[in-house]
């Protein structure tokens, strides 16, 4: 007899950890969560975990602002003596380059505050301030968040992991799930390498690999995966923990910065990465030319990282919509079936509000934010959700 929960949520990362927590806090019964690895084994493990408020997407804010209010008061929020997040409030700088940049900028700080986002503009000189080795002699605006920065992964996943575990939710670890059940039309749960598990209704938050379900659900969940390469850098100083994340928008590859453990800078980037067939088939080599690449773009808003030492490298899958906003909720057509795919490397920082609004929506209730916007029949509809700033990440 196959093992039977209200609802099942299907993979380990973050949004997955959040989401079943948060069944389980509004009051469903039985509660399953499947990942087919150890938990943060995926794309959260990957992340480089900032957090900010920035959007251009009033909905994304709302989001970013509720998560941030978590990140903030992470053992409130989850109940938990225990829960850490590693949560560090550096604050985040956003450059823009004069021309529609900097002007997009300041309407999407307005609409930020409108919304309750701690944000404002300052000069370019305040920028240098909060920051000192930036150069900004081709930054026309500057926003700034105060409350922002950055935490860990793999301490917020399992903080999660754990609070869901003393409410009652059953967390089944090293499972792979391998097919979805139906009865008739309907999803009634998951085939796994152990055994089926019967279902009221099944939640898809695998990211890069939700290819998989859409192929067992008969379903168009249009997805693209592309791979990312991070860089750590060492210059001659450390770089000090307290120092604001950066996002640079006069840089080909919308750069990214922010501190990182053992005195060193983390770079990446939020464009569109390289396409990826398969996330599993990532390749993990990273070219001299896009170390060479960063390091320049680096050490031009950085002169004192001019010359600076590559430490480490690695590879994430990105998960990308048409649009680089995520689908939530229910897949029309596929009863029984909710997903929270495609975040495009921004589901980090919206994941705690995201597992509340899912697990509403999952349960019948009202969700805190609208989810409409993020909803999967927008691509055919030509309702995109189009950011600001164009692809990329920053939506």
């Amino acid at each position: 007899m196959a093992e039977a929960y209200d609802v099942v949520v299907v993979g380990g990362g973050v949004v997955g950890a959040a989401t079943a927590f948060h069944l389980k806090r509004l009051g469903c019964a039985r509660v399953a969560l499947v990942e087919r690895g150890q938990v943060c084994s995926g794309g959260t493990a990957k992340s480089c975990a900032i957090i900010r408020t920035h959007y251009s997407i009033p909905t994304n804010t709302q989001l970013a602002v509720q998560s941030l209010g978590v990140f903030e008061n992470f053992r409130e929020a989850l109940d938990d003596d225990e829960a850490e997040c590693g949560f560090v409030n550096s604050g985040y700088l956003i450059l823009a380059p004069e021309g529609k940049t900097a002007d997009r900028l300041a309407a999407n700080l307005d609409m930020q505050a409108r919304l309750g986002a701690e944000t404002q503009p300052i000069s370019p000189a305040e920028a240098i301030e909060r920051h000192p080795l930036l150069s900004a002699d081709d930054i026309a605006a500057v926003g700034f968040e105060p409350r922002s920065g950055y935490a860990d992964p793999y301490l917020t996943t399992t903080s999660f992991v754990r609070a869901a575990r003393r409410l009652g939710v059953e967390v089944m670890a090293e499972r792979p799930v391998t097919g979805l059940l139906r009865d008739g039309a309907r999803i009634a749960g998951v085939r796994t390498a152990g055994g089926d598990i019967a279902a009221g209704a099944v939640v898809g938050a695998i990211g890069p690999w939700t290819g998989a379900l859409a192929r067992w659900a008969g379903a168009e969940l249009p997805l693209e995966v592309s791979r990312h390469v991070v860089l750590t850098f060492r210059a001659a100083a450390p770089y000090e923990r307290s120092l604001p994340v950066v996002k640079d928008l006069a840089t080909d590859n919308k750069m990214y910065f922010r501190p990182a453990s053992g005195g060193v800078v983390l770079v990446g980037t939020g464009d569109h990465g390289d396409p990826l067939d398969e996330p599993d088939a990532m390749d993990e080599t990273v070219g001299l030319e896009v170390t060479a690449h960063q390091g320049v773009q680096l050490a031009h808003r950085m002169p004192s990282f001019a010359g600076a030492e590559l430490t480490a490298s690695w590879t994430g899958p990105y998960d990308i919509t048409p649009d680089w906003n995520p689908v939530l909720g229910p897949v029309p057509g596929v009863d029984g079936l909710h997903v929270a795919y495609g975040f495009s490397g921004h589901g980090f920082k919206l994941a705690p509000a995201v597992g509340r609004v899912l697990a509403q929506s999952v349960l019948g209730l009202v969700p805190e934010v609208d989810i409409a916007p993020y909803r999967l029949g927008r691509f055919a509809e030509g309702k995109l959700l189009t950011g600001a700033y164009g692809i990329g990440s920053i939506s």
